[in-house]
């Protein structure tokens, strides 16, 4: 019987700790796996020239929540095609899209960039716009928004937002198409993921080591 006791005890012992690792573990790997989450990517991604026309554009839905960033490359390898890229609220969407407008007609929101060249990093940016075209002297954008910026710094709106992209082709009249490559991402639950697991795993171990030093102060010293 006392042998079953302490086999239960150190079996049970075992399981909280392993628990408790499990937690400190997946905490990194969720944290790294899940922070930026691809929402679309297209290579190449392809309108027309009568993209100028909103209603023709490419527009993809995005919503952010407090504090989320979105967050674009796009580049334009493509021989003849120039494109340009804006963020527009929902509602101006909307109402532009109703209207028929000219994607030109339409204000962006500000966001900050980076351009860069293939194969490298791109660096550190404050550069603040509302509208970029493509290609330009670089051949990627890195855009990062979250609504609105001020000086260097973005800004939270939540909110509904697209992601508009028009251009035009300037090769032989009966070639229409306008080719770029688009990726988007968001800030992912990785952070909020990292930081559960991590404080779950201490306080599984921390309270696993009270009790357990409870227990032996008191078949030592208590009885």
């Amino acid at each position: 019987m006392v042998k079953t006791n302490k086999f239960l005890k150190k079996k049970t012992t075992y399981i909280i700790l392993g628990i408790g690792a499990i937690c400190l573990i997946l905490g990194p790997i969720f944290g790294v796996v899940l922070d930026k989450m691809t929402i679309y990517d297209s290579k190449p991604e392809i309108i027309q020239e009568d993209s100028v026309r909103i209603t023709k554009a490419f527009a993809f839905p995005v919503t952010l929540n407090r504090d989320q960033k979105l967050i674009i490359v796009i580049s334009d390898f493509y021989p003849n095609s120039s494109v340009t890229i804006r963020i527009l609220a929902k509602s101006t969407y909307d109402r532009a899209y109703s209207e028929n407008d000219t994607t030109s007609s339409v204000s962006g929101l500000q966001f900050v960039y980076s351009e860069f060249g293939y194969g490298t990093t791109p660096a550190g940016s404050t550069n603040g716009a509302n509208t970029l075209t493509l290609p330009a002297s670089g051949i990627f954008f890195y855009i990062e928004f979250m609504g609105d910026r001020t000086g260097d710094s973005l800004i939270s709106w939540p909110g509904d937002y697209y992601v508009v992209v028009y251009g035009s082709n300037s090769g032989p009249a009966s070639n229409l198409n306008v080719l770029f490559d688009i990726h988007i991402k968001v800030d992912g639950p990785g952070e909020a993921l990292y930081n559960a697991f991590i404080l779950i795993g201490v306080l599984i171990i921390l309270i696993y080591l009270m009790v357990a030093l409870i227990s032996v102060l008191k078949a030592n010293y208590l009885r």
